[in-house]
């Protein structure tokens, strides 16, 4: 049951972008994990667990507030407490059997992108009370049985039932994840806000892409995540083939430039193309070139020169096609990391 409690959600592209710990607070060993996504072994971790056991949100009143937010060393921790019924005995003496359980969902996320914090706790929040509010004391019920030395037929069927629980709460934390950040920054895209900028700036860095027809392989499982949804119509052939692709990439020290040999994979003509290298630099995008190819044969490989930006490592390669209707559509991008990048001398 453990290894299918922690594969269930290895496949979210998004699982890098934040952390989501379920929480109760237990009257004899105080904040405990129920559920931490996106591996629930991070409750062995301290540099994940400090921030949390020690959130503000645990010494507020419940529903004062909507929630609260931690800041701690670059990473926002958004938190929201409720109350859930409970008929377990409990551990401390001047509990009630019907004292309320307390509840406490915190998400975490890169400082960055925290603008999206005060919504994303919201919408877990919701979704997690109207689908197992009246199921969050089996796991609790399960968690505390799990503590037990010998585990008898009866334990061993209570702990089995809050496992199955577990399962089904992180498959709709994976799901409400995996299409929360494509939607939202979607609506947020045409905002001029700085924090929006920086989120977006973050987004690319981090090698997600805003484009249908991306190659772009960022770093932590970044591949084909589109954060754009295209309104325009993509021919077929344009959809289901890789158009083009880097075939070397150097990075001359002495001259400071980067050279970048791109292919046309397909059997037939591009035309009026764009090229454009950028980096980010204080959450905006700088250009480094621009070059217009008007033609690029089938096959062909053509070589890309351009001089780097002193103490800036991380580049986006960019190619864009204009469409039948004129407008812009990003085919290619490529993340490059000076660091990654074998030095040769010119």
């Amino acid at each position: 049951m453990s290894d299918i409690f922690n594969r269930s959600v290895e496949k979210n592209p998004s699982e890098f972008l934040c952390v989501v710990y379920v929480m109760f607070f237990d009257e004899k060993r105080g904040q405990v994990p129920l559920l931490m996504y996106p591996d629930d072994r991070l409750r062995n971790d301290k540099r994940y667990m400090r921030p949390v056991n020690y959130h503000p949100v645990w010494f507020l009143e419940t529903e004062e507030l909507d929630h609260i937010d931690l800041e701690y060393k670059g990473y926002a921790f958004f938190g929201k407490k409720f109350l859930v019924k409970s008929e377990r005995p409990k551990r401390r003496a001047g509990l009630e059997e019907e004292s309320p359980e307390t509840i406490v969902i915190i998400v975490s996320l890169p400082v960055e992108i925290e603008i999206f914090g005060d919504d994303l706790i919201k919408v877990l929040t919701e979704k997690l009370r109207e689908n197992f509010e009246d199921q969050v004391s089996d796991v609790i019920e399960s968690e505390i049985a799990s503590e037990t030395v010998i585990k008898t037929p009866k334990i061993q069927e209570r702990i089995s039932k809050g496992t199955k629980i577990k399962v089904f709460m992180r498959e709709l934390i994976d799901k409400t994840i995996k299409g929360y950040f494509s939607k939202t920054i979607e609506k947020r895209s045409e905002s001029p806000s700085l924090k929006n900028q920086k989120a977006i700036s973050y987004f690319s860095l981090k090698g997600f892409e805003f484009s249908p027809l991306s190659s772009l392989k960022g770093e932590s499982g970044f591949a084909d995540v589109d954060l754009f949804d295209p309104i325009k119509k993509i021919s077929e052939e344009l959809a289901t083939k890789p158009l083009l692709s880097v075939t070397n990439i150097n990075y001359i020290e002495n001259s400071q430039e980067l050279e970048i040999t791109v292919q046309n994979n397909i059997d037939k003509e591009l035309k009026n193309l764009a090229i454009t290298i950028t980096h980010i630099k204080d959450y905006f995008e700088k250009e480094v070139m621009h070059q217009e190819v008007n033609f690029w044969f089938p096959q062909e490989e053509l070589l890309f020169v351009t001089p780097i930006v002193p103490h800036i490592d991380e580049y986006l390669f960019s190619i864009k096609k204009e469409d039948d209707s004129g407008n812009d559509l990003k085919v290619f991008t490529q993340r490059i990391d000076l660091k990654l990048i074998n030095k040769i001398t010119s």
